[in-house]
C-alpha cells in the first residue's frame, strides 16, 4: 500500500499524481467495516440507556452534608418516606355511602399484590385513625382535632386514605425500591372497579410516591416525544439549508450515530438515564448535526476542485480545525458542570462532555469514509455553490445588505461597545437578586394534573409535604416510655404554637386521655390505661413513629408543610431548630438530642447548592475556554477580549431573571456553561477568518467587513440549528426541561447578537490591535498612530464605501484564497 504523498499548492488545490491513494481511499472500507461491526452494540446500548431510572431525592446531595447524614439516619430508623394520599370530591365523614366507598377502596388496595408481596405495607383512612384514637378513651371531638389537617380536613368532614407502598422494584444495584408508576397505575385501575367506580380524573392523588411517578412519566414522555420532534425539526432546517434531501438525510443519520455512541458510553459505563440526563441525547444530536453539516458542505465544495477520490480527504482536512475547536470548547463547558456537588448535575456534565468528544470519531472518520465510498452517487447531487467558481456565489453585490451595517458598526465602534457594556452592567445587577427553587410548583407546568390535585387536597385536607423532627433518648436514660412521650408532646405543641406549622403527627397523636381525679378509682383507671398503652407500645414501633435500636429510642414528629406555598424554607427550618434546642435546654434530663430532617431540609440545601454550582461551573468554564482562546490567538489579552461577546449572554439572561424575580432551578444550572461552550464556536470561526485576512496583508476594517460578509450567514445557520434542536422541549410540562430549552435558546440568540454586533465593534476599536498576528505587526505595521487608530485614512476610505465593485472583489478573492479551515455551513468560502 504505497503511494506518492499528497501535495497542495498555495490555493490548496490538490496536485495528485495518477497513482496516488488518498487516506480514505486506503482506509474507508476498514473504517466502515469496524463501524458496522460495532453498530449492534451501539444500538443496543443506545436503546437500553433510554430506560429512565427512578428519581431519588437523596441523589440531590452528596455524602458528607449534615442534611444528607441526618436523612440517611432517618431512613435507617424509620424507612423511606414513600406515601400516597388518595381522596376525591365527596369523600366525607358524614355520609354513609361515602364511608362505604372509602372502606371498599381501602380493602381492595390492601388485597392487591405484586407477585408475592402486597401493593401496600400499610393503609389507613380518616375513619380508621379516628377509631384508633378513640380507643384510648378519647372523645370524638378531641380525636377529630388531633387529625385535623392530616387525614381530615379543617372542615371536619373531608377525609382520605393514606398508603405506604411496598418495595416492588429491584434496582440494578440489587436494592429494592418502590415502583412508583406501577403503584399509581394500580390505584387508578382498582378505583375504577365496582363498587368504588372512580375514574382517574375524579381521583385526587399526591404524596412523594405520586410526585416521583409523575416526574418519571414526564421524563419518559420527553424522551419519546420531544427527541423525535428534535430530529424532525433539525432535519427540516438541514434540508432547507443544504437544499438537498439526500445530504440532509445523511447529516441526520450520522448525527443519530454520534448520539448512539454517546448513549452507549452512558449505558456501558454503568450510568443511568435520570431526569437531568434526558437532555443528553438532544445535546449530542444537535451538536453532532452541526459538525456533520460542516463536513458535508466541505465535501460538496471539494468535489469541484479535487481529483476523483480525494474530496473526502479535503473535507476532513478543512473540517478538522473548526470541528475540533468547537467540540473542545463545548466539552469544556459541559465538563465544568463536574464541579457541582449535586450528583445528577455532575454526571450530566461528564457524560455530555465525553459524548461530544466521542462524536468527533463519527464526524471526522465515519462520515467522510461513507462519502468517499458513495462518491459516484453524491457527485451527481451537487447543488448551487458547487460550480467551477464557488467563490462567485458569495461575492458581495452592489447593494449587499450587510455592507452598510458593518460600516456603521465599525464607524461607531465606541458607541456600540459602550452601549453593550453599560446595558450588560445594569442587567448584571440582577444577578445579585437571583433566587433558586426546587419546590413542587416550579417542577411542573400548571397543565399537569398533579399540581391541580395538590391544590385541591391542600385546600380540602391540609399540607402534604413532610418535615421530620427526631428526638433521640440515650440507652441509659432513666425515663420510661410514658415520660418520653410527654417530652415529645411538649415539643410538638411548641412547634405548632411558634411556627406556621399547624399539622403534625407523632406518638402523642394516639395518646390516651387519663382521668385526672385523685380518687382510688381514678388511680386504678389511670394505671389500667397506662398498662394497656405500654402493652401496645409495639404498635407505635410498627407504625414507624418510634424506633428502638440497642436501647436508644428515637421518637418522630412528622410536621406537614404545604407544597403549594411561598414559604422561606430556610427561616422555617431555623425556627424549628431553635425551638427544639430551646426545649431540650430546659430539660433536666441529659443526653437527649434532636434533629430536623426530611424532604424539606434536603430540598433547601439543594436549593442553595444550585446557585453555588451555577457560579462555580460558569467560572470554571470561562477560565478553561479563555485558555483555549489564548492558545488559539497566541495572545492573552486577545483571548480575554474575545470572551466578552460570550459572557454577555448568560449575564444578560440570568440578570433579567433576577430583575424579573424568576427562580433558578435544576434546568437553569445546566445552561450557562453549556451555552458558553457552544457560543464560542461562532467566535472562533469569526476570529480565525479575520486573522487569516490580516495575515494576508488586508487592512483591518476591510478584514472586518470581509469576515462579516463570509461568516455571518454561517453563524446564523449554526445558531438556528441549535435553537431548533432544543425548541421542542418548550412544549414540555416538566419545567426543568422547559427552562433548559428556553434559557439555552435565549442565550444562543444573545450570543449571536454578541458575535454580530459587539465582536466587530471590539475589533474595529483600539482593542482590535491585540488580534493582529505578530507577523502582521512586524511586516505591515506603519506608524504607531496608524497602528492604533481605528480611523486611519486608508480604513476611513474603506468604511465610506457602501458599494462594492464586483470585478475588483473577484480579483481580491482570486489573489487572497481563504485559509483551509474557514468555510461556512453552506460549503462556500467565507
Amino acid at each position: 500500500m504505497s503511494g506518492k504523498p499528497i501535495q497542495y499548492d498555495s490555493n490548496t488545490a490538490l496536485l495528485a499524481p495518477e497513482n496516488s491513494i488518498s487516506f480514505f481511499g486506503r482506509w474507508s472500507w476498514l473504517i466502515l467495516l469496524l463501524t458496522f461491526a460495532s453498530l449492534p452494540f451501539l444500538i443496543y446500548g443506545g436503546v437500553k440507556s433510554l430506560k429512565v431510572a427512578k428519581s431519588e431525592i437523596r441523589e440531590w446531595l452528596p455524602e458528607g452534608f449534615d442534611e444528607a447524614v441526618a436523612y440517611d439516619a432517618f431512613v435507617t430508623n424509620f424507612g423511606i418516606d414513600e406515601m400516597v394520599v388518595i381522596s376525591w370530591d365527596g369523600a366525607v365523614l358524614d355520609d354513609e355511602d361515602s364511608l362505604a366507598r372509602i372502606s371498599a377502596l381501602k380493602s381492595m388496595l390492601s388485597e392487591e399484590k405484586i407477585g408475592d408481596q402486597p401493593l401496600f405495607t400499610k393503609l389507613f383512612s380518616g375513619p380508621d385513625m379516628l377509631g384508633q384514637i378513640q380507643k384510648g378513651q378519647v372523645g370524638y371531638e378531641s380525636a377529630l382535632s388531633r387529625v385535623s389537617g392530616l387525614l381530615v380536613g379543617r372542615d371536619r368532614k373531608t377525609t382520605c386514605i393514606v398508603g405506604y407502598p411496598s418495595l416492588t422494584m429491584k434496582l440494578a444495584s440489587g436494592e429494592l425500591a418502590v415502583d412508583r408508576i406501577l403503584v399509581m397505575e394500580k390505584i387508578a385501575e382498582i378505583a375504577a372497579r365496582a363498587p368504588v367506580r372512580l375514574s382517574s380524573d375524579q381521583l385526587k392523588m399526591a404524596g412523594p410516591t405520586i410526585d416521583g411517578a409523575v416526574m418519571d412519566l414526564e421524563t419518559k414522555k420527553s424522551l419519546r416525544r420531544y427527541l423525535g420532534m428534535t430530529v424532525l425539526a433539525v432535519f427540516l432546517v438541514s434540508w432547507i439549508r443544504l437544499k438537498d434531501f439526500s445530504m440532509a438525510a445523511i447529516s441526520v443519520l450520522f448525527s443519530l450515530l454520534s448520539t448512539a455512541l454517546a448513549l452507549s458510553i452512558l449505558y456501558y459505563s454503568g450510568g443511568k438515564m435520570t431526569v437531568t440526563m434526558i437532555l443528553l441525547p438532544t445535546m449530542c444530536f444537535i451538536l453532532g448535526i452541526s459538525g456533520c453539516v460542516h463536513i458535508i458542505n466541505y465535501y460538496r465544495n471539494s468535489l469541484d476542485s479535487e481529483p476523483r477520490g480525494f474530496a473526502a480527504d479535503k473535507a476532513a482536512m478543512l473540517g478538522l480545525r473548526p470541528c475540533l475547536m468547537s467540540s473542545v470548547t463545548t466539552a469544556i463547558g459541559m465538563f465544568s458542570l463536574g464541579v457541582s456537588k449535586i450528583e445528577p448535575i455532575r454526571h450530566f456534565g461528564y457524560y455530555s462532555g465525553f459524548g461530544v468528544l466521542a462524536g468527533l470519531l463519527v464526524i471526522l472518520l465515519v462520515l467522510p469514509a461513507t462519502m468517499h465510498v458513495m462518491e459516484s452517487f453524491l457527485s451527481k447531487k451537487k447543488t448551487v455553490g458547487g460550480g467551477a467558481n464557488p467563490q462567485a456565489s458569495v461575492l458581495p453585490k452592489k447593494k449587499d445588505i450587510w455592507s452598510g451595517y458593518v460600516n456603521w458598526v465599525s464607524h461607531e465602534h465606541a458607541l456600540t461597545t459602550i452601549v453593550f457594556l453599560l446595558t450588560g452592567s445594569v442587567i448584571a445587577i440582577g444577578l445579585f437578586r437571583i433566587e433558586s427553587s426546587v419546590k413542587l410548583q416550579n417542577r411542573f407546568s400548571d397543565r399537569v394534573k398533579l399540581l391541580q390535585d395538590y391544590e385541591w387536597l391542600e385546600d380540602k385536607l391540609g399540607p402534604l409535604v413532610p418535615m421530620e423532627v427526631v428526638l433521640s433518648f440515650p440507652a441509659d436514660s432513666k425515663l420510661d416510655n410514658w415520660e418520653k412521650l410527654q417530652i415529645v408532646k411538649r415539643l410538638e405543641r411548641s412547634i405548632r404554637q411558634t411556627t406556621s406549622i399547624r399539622a403534625t403527627l407523632s406518638a402523642a397523636t394516639y395518646e390516651p386521655e387519663l382521668p385526672r381525679g385523685k380518687r382510688l378509682g381514678d388511680k386504678i383507671e389511670r394505671r389500667t390505661i397506662l398498662d394497656k398503652w405500654n402493652n401496645e407500645f409495639e404498635q407505635l414501633i410498627d407504625g414507624k413513629l418510634v424506633s428502638v435500636t440497642d436501647g436508644v429510642s428515637k421518637w418522630r414528629i412528622s410536621a406537614r408543610i404545604a407544597a403549594m406555598n411561598d414559604l422561606d424554607y430556610g427561616d422555617l427550618i431555623e425556627n424549628i431548630r431553635s425551638n427544639v434546642s430551646h426545649q431540650l435546654e430546659n430539660l433536666e434530663e441529659p443526653g437527649i438530642t434532636g434533629s430536623v430532617t426530611g424532604a424539606i431540609p434536603l430540598l433547601h440545601k439543594a436549593q442553595h447548592q444550585i446557585l453555588s454550582d451555577l457560579a462555580w461551573s460558569f467560572v470554571t468554564a470561562f477560565i478553561f475556554i479563555s485558555a483555549v482562546m489564548w492558545i488559539l490567538l497566541r495572545n492573552l489579552a486577545a483571548g480575554l477580549i474575545s470572551m466578552l461577546p460570550n459572557i454577555f449572554p448568560p449575564i444578560f439572561i440570568f440578570g433579567l431573571m433576577g430583575w424579573m424575580g424568576k427562580k433558578v432551578e435544576i434546568g437553569s444550572v445546566l445552561t450557562a456553561s453549556i451555552a458558553l461552550g457552544i457560543a464560542v464556536d461562532d467566535t472562533i470561526h469569526f476570529l480565525v477568518w479575520y486573522r487569516g485576512k490580516l495575515s494576508e496583508g488586508m487592512p483591518r476594517f476591510k478584514a472586518i467587513r470581509d469576515t462579516f460578509q463570509h461568516c455571518a450567514k454561517a453563524m446564523i445557520d449554526t445558531s438556528l440549528i441549535c435553537i431548533c434542536g432544543v425548541a421542542p422541549f418548550l412544549f414540555s410540562t416538566y419545567m426543568p426541561s422547559y427552562n433548559f430549552a428556553l434559557l439555552l435558546t435565549g442565550m444562543l440568540a444573545a450570543a449571536l447578537l454578541g458575535d454580530l454586533i459587539l465582536l466587530p465593534a471590539l475589533l474595529a476599536g483600539p482593542l482590535g490591535n491585540f488580534f493582529r498576528p505578530r507577523a502582521v505587526n512586524q511586516t505591515h505595521g506603519t506608524s504607531p498612530h496608524e497602528s492604533t487608530s481605528p480611523r486611519s485614512s486608508t480604513d476611513k476610505t474603506e468604511l465610506d464605501e457602501t458599494d462594492f465593485d464586483q470585478a475588483s472583489m473577484s480579483r481580491v478573492s482570486d489573489e487572497l484564497p481563504p485559509p483551509p479551515h474557514s468555510r461556512n455551513l453552506t460549503g462556500k468560502p467565507r
